[in-house]
Order: C-alpha cells, then sequence, then structure tokens
C-alpha cells in the first residue's frame, strides 16, 4: 500500500531528526543567563540544586552562551514537535495495519 509505505517513511525521517535534536540538545547549555552588577551568571540545576556558574563581563562570551541558550529553547520546542508527530504517525500505522 502507498499510503502505509509513505507514513513508514515519515516515521523513519522524524525517529532521525528526534535522534538528531537529542543529540544537540546534549552538547548545549541548560539554564539561564542572568546579571548581577554588571557581572553574568548562568543559573541552572544539577542534582535538585540551583547552581550559578560564573560567566564574567566579556561581551562574546556572554552572546555566544545566550544563542545557544536560545538555540536550546529553538530544539526543545522543534523535539516537542517532532515527539507529538510520531504519536500521530504510530497511531495512523496502527489504523492502517
Amino acid at each position: 500500500m502507498l499510503i502505509g509505505s509513505v507514513v513508514k517513511n515519515e516515521a523513519l525521517r522524524n525517529a532521525q531528526m528526534i535522534k538528531q535534536y537529542e543529540a544537540q540538545l546534549a552538547a548545549l547549555p541548560k539554564g539561564s543567563l542572568i546579571s548581577r552588577k554588571g557581572y553574568f551568571y548562568l543559573k541552572f540545576r544539577k542534582n535538585g540544586k540551583v547552581c550559578d556558574e560564573y560567566i564574567g563581563k566579556n561581551p562574546f562570551k556572554v552572546s555566544e552562551l545566550q544563542e545557544q541558550l536560545t538555540l536550546r529553547k529553538h530544539c526543545e520546542a522543534m523535539l516537542s514537535t517532532l515527539r507529538q508527530e510520531q504519536k500521530k504517525i504510530h497511531k495512523i500505522l496502527e489504523e492502517l495495519a
């Protein structure tokens, strides 16, 4: 059946994209950037505790970290969307079977 093969191909493509986004997320920093008296810190959770990592005043380092955090949010949103699509695809595959 043509529709079944198209849906299976979409499921495979979707699974590959999920793996790629998960790998990308593993490489990106977690948390948020905060400023205290002109100095920047990366605030994140580690083992249930809130931690602050000193970043400094270097504008290049701060802007690079901000870009990485923005990219992380984008990847998380895309990953959420892909997982929802994957559920729908599996539901369609079950109905076709």
